[in-house]
């Protein structure tokens, strides 16, 4: 009967080593990964900062240069109207051509701009990936 609890109480032993070595090892890589990142959640916002400055920047940037593109568009239009209106008085069906021709500048300058923002929408799409 000896024999047999001394041989229960080996395997009971050896899972209890088993086990606390498995725990040792586990908390070991716990340790070792608070060493390497103390603040992990401070760590990725500094990531996620970092990201979104450089997607601020170039959509601030296409921004810009969609606005300006839309100022020179009605400039254009504002000329064009002007010019259009000295010149009804002579006659009539050249006003409506220039008039068609100044709508026509202002929607393909929309339709660019349109184009511009998807561009940039795209790339800040990869850049969230």
């Amino acid at each position: 009967m000896a024999k047999g609890k001394s041989k229960r109480n080996t395997a009971v032993d050896r899972a209890a080593e088993a086990v606390g070595h498995a725990l040792g090892s586990v908390a070991g890589t716990i340790d070792s990964l608070q060493a390497q990142h103390p603040h992990p959640v401070e760590e990725a916002r500094e990531a996620l900062a970092a990201g979104q400055k450089t997607l601020a920047a170039v959509a601030s940037e296409a921004g810009t240069r969609a606005a300006t593109m839309i100022k020179k568009a009605k400039a254009v239009a504002r000329q064009t109207k002007k010019a259009a209106t000295r010149a009804r008085r002579k006659s009539t069906p050249a006003v409506a051509r220039v008039t068609r021709t100044a709508r026509k500048m202002v929607k393909r300058a929309k339709k660019a701009v349109t184009q511009g923002r998807k561009t940039v929408s795209r790339a800040a799409g990869r850049l969230k990936r």
